[in-house]
């Protein structure tokens, strides 16, 4: 168990570095599309580069500077960072000292709802008039094979749960 857990600490600090990176990305496009400052470069036809902050050296390329362009980066860049997010936390619950815990059954509830749920409607919604071509139907089977394999693992843990609580009690 000893090698899980420091499996599970060095994901933890390396997923959760990645989810603050994509949360940091999505306020920064964000910040540079709608107030559309220096680092936000119109290219020909009708592309957009956003820029590392205080360089000219392209950061984000994006295939068309429109409102739905720019609001289906900025959901997925969103989602992303939640995803991650999500996924740093099923980590910290593998990293504790106590495995079966009510916290640790709500962030892998967390984890596959996020995956079962909001992944299909973000990704059916954005492919109804998609500006790139991305295989959003892939994207959607992923998270759900991710999604329910958090979910099987969230029905263990609540079973384990149950019965460390029962096993607690007779004690």
């Amino acid at each position: 168990m000893k090698t899980t857990r420091i499996i599970s600490i060095l994901l933890f600090y390396f997923v959760r570095i990645i989810a603050f990176l994509y949360g940091l990305t999505t306020v920064y496009v964000a910040i540079v599309t709608i107030f559309k400052t220096n680092a936000l470069r119109i290219l020909e036809q009708n592309r957009f580069a956003v820029c590392y902050p205080f360089t000219d050296k392209n950061f984000i390329l994006g295939s068309a500077y429109t409102f739905h362009y720019i609001t289906e980066m900025l959901v997925t860049l969103a989602f992303y960072s939640l995803f991650f997010f999500g996924l740093s936390n099923v980590f910290q619950t593998f990293k504790q000292t106590k495995l079966f815990t009510a916290r640790g059954v709500f962030h892998l509830k967390f984890f596959y709802i996020t995956n079962l749920l909001m992944a299909p409607i973000i990704f059916s919604c954005i492919s109804i008039n998609p500006t790139e071509d991305f295989p959003y139907f892939a994207m959607i089977v992923g998270h759900a094979i991710i999604g329910i394999f958090a979910f099987f693992i969230a029905a263990i843990f609540q079973q384990g749960l149950h019965l460390q609580t029962d096993q607690d009690l007779i004690i």
